[in-house]
């Protein structure tokens, strides 16, 4: 019991504070840009704190050492390329999406895809791919918290209930500051999670058991040493595909492109731009290392797929002291809630700018009150996602990953290419998604996506490949058609 009560009373802290700063972030201003863009002043350094924040989730505490329990070294060299290039991405489609955002006053991604294309079809339907792949990720923070509380308890916190208090702590600072305490909240809990988790490596290889990196490093070697090459599952391809699905793929969350809105001036985004593959890749190193060296450990069985997603709280329990797990257990959920916020808020103000307007007259006054609204209902929707989840944290993640790729030939044809047509985009997006549906469905299923399909590639390289020339094509074959007509 007495455990149980340290948990508690570290967990009850952070959340408190949680709650305060985002009660402090507060606005006087009561409107919905102020609630979903913070009235766009958002400085340099905390747009790169809540950008990045943002991006660290469940998938990055949990799955990424996962992941690297299975795959060994490995798997950081295909993270780590990825990330780096996702400076470009912030620079080649934030500074425009700012631009635009301030021009003609976009709050939402299907707002400027609908506005710039004058298709509410488009924007209709690039909305409801945003919603629809950002639900599953969205119930991976949940799920997080549920895996860590569980396993550090021992049990006396049932997975749901840790996945339901992070749920309301963060239902709670929306609902009171929107944007703007969203982004505070990541400044903290970014800065908590990773002094944390840095701190706590450092803990694990000073323990008498491990004996330091080098002695850690030679007994992993002596009994598990094919963790230390590229296993056969890492080729050309596989990391190739890995290492443009995230510069695609990250712009494309709701929660990042949103963020793009927030920024003060287009400084804001090019600090955010050079900050990010400098300083994100060396943070991505930290959990991959817990999920390596969590191979040294003796458990008394190997880790399936699925468990392999609690090796970080399994190595808590076995080589830290209970208090100094529950902090490390604080840091992980700051990285869960510093995503599950910004996903939420993200979908709400895409259902209430573009969603609800297609079905019923909203009035502008009421903008705000439908998303706290809906903030509620989303939480509630990705408890439900949690309460049985379907994969493995990355598994769930690549999916949907893949799922919002299929927009990324759209958003920068809408911002770069003038020739570009709505109709020719929804077919990209149709067909695209129509090939990340069936290869899941295959999956799911028991049978495999044909070789001739994927070429080794992951499945990601064609549909994006697919994506791009269909647009393409379609754009040639209806401006071809428009002329003849007009001829």
């Amino acid at each position: 019991m007495s455990d149980l009560i340290t948990i508690l009373l570290i967990l009850s802290l952070y959340l408190c504070i949680s709650i305060a700063i985002g009660i402090y972030g507060r606005s006087d201003e009561d409107s919905a840009e102020e609630y979903f863009v913070a009235s766009r002043k958002i400085n340099p350094w905390v747009l790169f704190c809540t950008l990045a924040a943002t991006n660290f989730s469940a998938f990055f505490f949990l799955g990424f050492a996962g992941a690297s329990y299975r795959a060994g070294w490995g798997f950081y060299g295909i993270m780590a390329m990825g990330t780096s290039l996702v400076g470009l991405s912030i620079l080649l489609l934030g500074i425009p999406i700012y631009k635009l955002g301030k021009e003609k006053g976009y709050m939402t991604p299907p707002e400027l895809i609908a506005g710039e294309t004058k298709s509410k079809y488009l924007g209709w339907l690039y909305g409801a791919v945003l919603v629809v792949f950002t639900l599953p990720y969205l119930a991976t923070q949940p799920m997080g918290a549920g895996i860590l509380l569980e396993t550090l308890s021992g049990g006396d916190i049932p997975y749901f209930t840790g996945a339901f208090l992070l749920t309301c702590v963060m239902i709670t600072y929306l609902i009171l500051g929107g944007m703007k305490s969203s982004a505070m909240t990541d400044v903290f809990q970014g800065i908590l999670m990773f002094t944390i988790l840095i701190t706590f490596v450092l803990g694990f290889f000073l323990h008498k058991d491990i004996g330091g990196f080098s002695e850690g490093g030679n007994t992993l070697w002596d009994n598990k040493p094919e963790k230390f090459v590229r296993e056969g599952n890492f080729t050309w391809e596989v990391i190739f595909s890995y290492t443009i699905l995230w510069p695609i793929t990250v712009p494309m969350f709701p929660q990042l492109f949103s963020r793009f809105y927030i920024a003060e001036n287009d400084k804001a985004i090019r600090t955010a731009a050079w900050l990010y593959p400098t300083v994100v890749p060396i943070l991505f190193l930290f959990p991959v290392i817990i999920g390596v060296y969590g191979n040294v450990v003796d458990f008394d069985r190997v880790l399936t797929r699925t468990e392999s997603d609690n090796i970080l709280p399994l190595v808590l329990t076995e080589y830290a002291p209970l208090w100094a797990g529950a902090i490390v257990c604080v840091g992980a959920i700051a990285a869960f809630m510093s995503t599950a916020d910004s996903q939420i808020l993200a979908m709400s103000s895409i259902i209430t700018k573009d969603g609800l307007p297609a079905i019923t007259e909203i009035k502008k006054e009421n903008e705000k009150q439908i998303g706290r609204i809906l903030i509620i209902i989303l939480a509630i929707i990705g408890l439900i996602l949690a309460y049985d989840p379907p994969d493995t944290i990355f598994d769930i993640v690549s999916q949907a990953f893949t799922g919002l790729a299929v927009l990324f030939p759209t958003t920068v044809a809408v911002l770069y290419w003038k020739r570009v047509r709505a109709n020719s985009c929804i077919i990209s997006i149709i067909i695209g998604e129509a090939i990340v549906v069936w290869s899941y469905w295959s999956l799911k299923t028991g049978n495999t996506i044909p070789e001739w399909f994927t070429q080794g590639f992951h499945i990601s390289t064609p549909v994006i490949f697919i994506t791009i020339i269909v647009l393409w094509i379609s754009t040639e074959i209806e401006e071809r058609l428009s002329d003849n007509s007009s001829s």
